[in-house]
């Protein structure tokens, strides 16, 4: 009976241990836990002995192994979702539910993201808020900023918002209010894109426009420490204005480009250009910009500098061709 509880006693830690998934270092050394993600050359790992995350340079490890199910970006655009093991000849092999293989080198890896099993367990999100005061005309402005993501291993979904309310004494009110969902859907180096945008705008006289759309994208160059990438579709333009007798609808081209830096120290850019040249209008264009810098803290908070733009060669109302909005502020990272 002795023997048996001993046996047991020896047993089960190696069975806990062969569920977890285990780092090879460089310097030889070997972490043992959970692996949580990848994400612009950095390694989330979880340790059993460890109240915090671990943060590691992924161009310090050597090997990786994982129980969990993956879904892996590659260098050169394409998408895999599987186990991850080591193979005998320092290569990766990936293992799908169908028992289908990939091998590649690790240096190919860009990006990793664990498909958890809980729904919930698959949003990460950002949360900004921004507030000015000043006494002269007491003046007040507040901002609101953040997304919500949802990533399995065939869509990636994201909802955005950005939110300007600003209130003097003799003038206007100003107030902005700009959401977006996009849901993608990956086939290999390619997408396909589902979209969906809103905006409200004192400054162009917009009470309420609405962009419904699709397209198609492509990953022209990603490394670790970039990625840049192009797609094209139609859009379908609803406009209502504060004055109802301008009111219309348009059918539009939407071209697009993307393109962030990470992993420079605790710096990040990212910009977006959305340009649309409309079908059923003749000789109108518009323009989407956005560009965000962002500097990380601990504890996930981070300090941030936003610019908006939106641009229209043909206003309805004359004179106002465009409205932007800069804005700064401290927020908080889900993860």
């Amino acid at each position: 009976m002795r023997f048996t509880i001993s046996v047991l006693f020896l047993i089960f830690p190696l069975v806990f241990f062969s569920q977890n998934d285990s780092i090879w270092m460089k310097n030889n050394d070997i972490l043992v836990g959970e692996l949580k993600s990848l994400s612009k050359s950095v390694i989330t790992f979880k340790t059993s002995y460890s109240d915090k995350d671990f943060k590691i340079d992924f161009n310090e490890v050597k090997r990786i192994s994982t129980q969990n199910i993956f879904v892996v970006h590659f260098t050169d655009g394409s998408r895999f979702t599987g186990k991850i093991t080591s193979t005998n000849n320092k290569k990766l092999e990936i293992i799908n539910h169908y028992g289908q293989t990939k091998e590649t080198e690790l240096a190919n890896i860009i990006f990793l993201s664990e498909i958890d099993i809980k729904f919930w367990n698959r949003f990460t999100g950002t949360l900004d808020i921004g507030f000015n005061l000043a006494k002269t005309n007491n003046n007040k402005q507040v901002t609101f900023a953040g997304n919500l993501k949802y990533i399995s291993d065939k869509w990636n979904s994201k909802f955005a918002y950005n939110v300007l309310y600003s209130d003097q004494d003799n003038v206007d009110k100003i107030e902005r209010k700009e959401l977006s969902l996009n849901a993608q859907r990956f086939l290999q180096k390619w997408f396909l894109s589902l979209d969906v945008s809103y905006l409200l705008s004192t400054e162009l006289g917009i009470k309420n426009r609405i962009n419904p759309g699709f397209g198609v994208g492509r990953n022209l160059f990603v490394t670790n420490k970039l990625y840049w990438l192009a797609g094209a579709g139609l859009n379908y333009n609803i406009e209502e204005y504060f004055d109802s007798q301008l009111n219309k609808e348009s059918t539009e081209l939407k071209i697009l480009t993307q393109f962030e830096m990470f992993n420079f120290e605790d710096l990040s850019i990212f910009t977006k250009a959305t340009g649309y040249p409309s079908l059923s209008e003749k000789g109108r264009f518009r323009l989407d910009y956005n560009f965000v810098f962002k500097y990380d803290l601990p504890l996930d908070f981070y300090i941030k500098a936003e610019f908006t733009l939106n641009y229209d060669n043909q206003p309805a109302i004359a004179g106002s061709y465009s409205d932007y909005v800069f804005s700064s502020g401290f927020g908080w990272e889900l993860k």
